[in-house]
């Protein structure tokens, strides 16, 4: 059959199935000043009108690659001296009054006009820099690393301004040169310049870049194509040193005594601290960082979350020392998810002081980049052994091990630390035009043990006390290979671990594995196909975790002793399908899973499907559907080693999200969920909803909340194991249903562009209820089966309540560049011991209070 010709071009325009070659990367060229530019976001001085403007903008959303209209005309320009680049863009607008110009705090940007200059000064096209301004003058910046992966948690010291007038809006943009990595022989820069237009939903893009491009993230950047900024003539990189000393205040309240039961009375301690943090560059492109009893205790509490998988949670980390400039240490093809991290930051110093830290990153030469640091864990400990919570310890004591915080005795560790020494580094070489290899090695090393042998009665009693910690070493070998356009790639891991420390009987895992001092592990991932481009992708990825593979000293490995191969299928259109702004359908086959051990144990297999669309309205719709089958599971009985087989289940999610250039915006879905009986156990129902709403009624507002509520089943649970290792060996489980409530709220205030109220607060409520019980022999099995369970009367409440309150407010004054005064408010309340069955809390404003006040001052100079 012949398709008529009026198909042909309805045909291609739906599957992009005829690619179509853009033009190269226009150009922008800088212009040299002999004296500073005043940067109040007018562009009025001499030097800005006798440079040279580019405004051949092109729009690249809603409508890709079409000339930008003349009513928004952007124009940009740059000039330099030898301390800063400069960058000014005019923004015209024909609706000044619809310009969003929201106030916020800096980096956290909300919905407004906004530009954003992105550099990459080494024109290696891997790595860059971000810098944003929005109408109000708000900053954020951002890191650009691997071509098309991005963090915000980099921060650079430079100012800027904006102004909103008659014709449109303006940003000036002052960046200091030495918080950019390039080399004195750097003729050419890469240079890309963004405008978004709220009330147009318009991006306007200096170099034109479908919304294709970034593999990982649809709209975004890519550093490879960037445009290119010539004209720097004669700059050299400078040597910086600076230091930022601080100094910390605390007043807390907390209760007397440990057990939840008893909440009063309370006790107030008063405590400080006094660090440096110190940055100074050891060439063109290699900075060093070092802290000193670095303090976070501005940054926000964790979620509280019910997890009652058999696995870890990954929490994101929010200590600014561990944030800033450890990109390099992101696993490969983390824009993917990867179940093999070597570093893992919050690791370190939760639980225990951090006594001093030092981190070195940046390039040693050309396609050459490099990343240490070297972190000594040491804190103080209760020198009452046991604590006498009777009659606490409040003497105050200078203590070698903590020797810049000053506090009671009684609000240090029940017992003495262990000190840890934790390393991390890294190097990565561009070996060839869109193809890197890299070398990461961490260690995790205790440098003292837990206790002594005269702590002890007896030899004997001193070896079972567990005395000794332990520690392990990681290496991993990683690729990352990609076509020039981003599109065809296949990137993977070999990693290897060995086991450090520990007592001579050495330690369970919790799949069962027992790891000696000095074991060795292997494993990898990979990952190969079509990764971008659209509208087909499709890729084939194995993981291989055998079971002496332990990362978690210092890296997050959630799962152990499995190896499971897949296969993603997708339908992705970015740039628009049918009536649709964007559409994308993805597969994914998880059916080849097994044990990692030899033993060939079926772990699971799962069909996945995901879908999303982008309306006219600019509002998304998405759809997520799952079969799962995890078969059995190793770590259900924790270390045993048996396999006890999990409920298979179906689910669906519905959603949609709204547009957020709208002043009231957010995200609504759905969860149904269905686990199949099997045997003995009968099938049920779950469900999970949730929502969030983004509010700005004013521009120094801003409101978010959100708001989750579930009943879940997660079928047959291990409760308990009686007569172990005897004829008798028997295991109990029960049907088990978590539900859960969680109301988060999140509110801004901005005084002025540099002073800033932020209030955090989170209700949680979680109740783990059971069912119908079982029983079955254990004696003898290495697995055990739904079928093989049988029904049982179990007399304990294997069950739990948990319900909580945290509370954080921050006042955050910049009250000179880099120098911030920090007032903070925080208060923890978890409640009384409680029997309820219910989701709602109970007896939570009855329970036990934990409240702080601290100021901390800090300066910045550059010296």
């Amino acid at each position: 059959m012949t398709l008529p010709y009026a198909w042909i071009p309805l045909l291609a325009a739906a599957l992009g199935a005829v690619p179509v070659l853009g033009q190269s990367p226009a150009g922008l060229q800088a212009v040299r000043v002999p004296s500073p530019v005043s940067v109040d976001g007018r562009l009025d001085e001499p030097a800005w009108s006798a440079a040279p403007g580019f405004d051949r903008f092109v729009e690249t959303f809603p409508q890709d690659g079409v000339p930008v209209p003349a009513e928004y005309r952007t124009e940009a320009k740059v000039l330099y001296d030898d301390e800063f680049l400069y960058v000014g863009v005019k923004c015209w607008d024909p609706s000044p009054r619809q310009i969003v110009a929201q106030l916020s705090r800096r980096d956290t940007l909300p919905t407004s006009d906004l530009v954003q200059v992105a550099l990459d000064p080494s024109r290696a096209g891997n790595t860059g820099f971000t810098f944003i301004l929005n109408a109000a003058g708000v900053q954020r910046d951002t890191l650009l690393f691997g071509d098309v992966n991005s963090t915000d948690t980099w921060d650079a010291i430079w100012d800027g301004n904006a102004r909103v007038d008659a014709d449109g809006w303006t940003a000036e943009f002052a960046i200091p040169l030495r918080v950019l990595r390039f080399r004195k022989q750097s003729p050419e820069w890469g240079i890309h310049v963004r405008r978004v237009i709220p009330h147009t939903r318009q991006t306007l893009d200096s170099s034109h870049l479908p919304r294709n491009a970034n593999r990982s993230q649809s709209g975004a950047l890519v550093v490879s194509r960037f445009g290119p900024l010539t004209g720097l003539v004669g700059i050299e990189p400078r040597r910086t040193l600076e230091l930022s000393p601080y100094m910390a205040v605390r007043l807390t309240s907390r209760p007397q005594y440990s057990d939840p039961g008893r909440p009063d009375p309370a006790l107030l301690d008063p405590s400080a601290d006094v660090g440096l943090d110190l940055a100074m560059s050891l060439s063109s492109s290699l900075n060093l960082n070092v802290a000193v009893n670095p303090d976070f205790g501005q940054v926000e509490a964790d979620q509280l979350i019910q997890n009652v998988s058999t696995n870890e949670q990954f929490f994101p980390e929010k200590r600014p020392f561990f944030t800033q400039g450890l990109d390099l240490f992101q696993p490969v093809g983390s824009d993917f998810g990867a179940q093999q991290q070597l570093f893992y930051s919050r690791r370190i110093g939760l639980q225990t002081p951090i006594l001093g830290a030092a981190k070195m990153t940046g390039s040693v030469r050309e396609g050459t980049e490099v990343g240490l640091l070297n972190v000594l864990v040491m804190g103080a400990g209760n020198p009452s052994s046991p604590p006498n919570e009777d009659s606490p310890d409040r003497r105050w004591r200078f203590h070698l091990r903590q020797p810049f915080h000053f506090g009671p005795n009684d609000a240090l560790p029940d017992t003495q630390p262990v000190a840890r020494n934790y390393f991390a580094g890294v190097i990565r070489q561009q070996v060839a035009p869109g193809a890197r290899v890299g070398l990461t090695l961490t260690s995790a090393v205790p440098l003292e043990l837990r206790c002594t042998p005269g702590q002890f009665a007896t030899w004997e009693e001193y070896l079972a006390g567990d005395c000794a910690p332990s520690g392990a070493n990681a290496a991993a070998l990683d690729w990352d290979v990609r076509t020039p356009d981003g599109t065809w790639g296949t990137f993977g891991q070999l990693t290897g671990s060995q086991a450090l420390g520990g007592t001579e009987e050495g330690r369970r895992l919790p799949d069962g594995t027992l790891l000696q001092r000095g074991d060795l592990g292997y494993g990898f991932f990979f990952r190969a196909g079509k990764l971008g481009g659209e509208p087909f992708r499709f890729d084939i990825n194995g993981t291989f975790l055998p079971p002496h593979l332990e990362l978690n000293a210092m890296g997050f490995q959630p799962l152990s002793n499995y190896q499971w191969y897949g296969m993603n299928l997708g339908f992705v259109r970015p740039s628009g399908f049918g009536p649709f702004r964007s559409a994308s359908l993805t597969y994914t086959l998880d059916a080849f899973n097994w044990s990692g051990d030899g033993r060939w144990i079926r772990r699971g297999k799962n069909h996945w499907v995901n879908g999303s669309l982008q309306l006219p309205s600019f509002d998304t719709l998405f759809i997520n559907l799952g079969l799962e089958d995890p078969e059995f599971d190793l770590r259900e009985i924790p270390f045993s080693g048996l396999a006890v087989q999990r409920a298979r289940d179906v689910y669906a999610v519905l959603g949609i999200s709204t547009d957020p250039n709208r002043p009231l915006f957010g995200s609504f879905n759905v969860l149904g969920i269905h686990l199949f009986g099997e045997g003995p156990v009968p099938g049920f129902n779950g469900w999970q909803m949730a929502g969030n709403l983004t509010w700005h009624p004013a521009p120094f507002l801003e409101t978010f909340l959100e708001v989750e509520l579930a009943r879940r089943a997660s079928g047959p649970r291990f409760v308990e194991r009686q007569g172990e290792d005897t004829p008798a060996d028997t295991a109990f489980f029960g049907t088990q249903f978590p539900s859960f409530l969680s109301a988060t709220l999140r509110q801004q205030v901005v005084l002025a562009p540099r002073l800033t109220l932020q209030g955090y607060a989170q209700l949680f409520s979680g109740v783990v209820t059971y069912g119908e019980f079982f029983t079955v022999p254990l004696a003898g099995r290495d697995q055990v089966t739904i079928a093989q369970l049988a029904p049982a009367s179990y007399a304990g409440n294997p069950g739990g309540h948990f319900s909580a309150l945290n509370l954080n407010l921050v006042l955050r004054w910049e009250y000179r560049l880099g120098s911030t005064l920090y007032a903070v408010y925080t208060r923890s309340q978890s409640e009384l011991p409680s029997e309820s069955r219910s989701v709602l809390p109970s007896q939570l404003l009855e329970g036990p209070v934990t409240q702080t006040v601290l100021v901390k001052w800090s300066y910045w100079w550059d010296v």
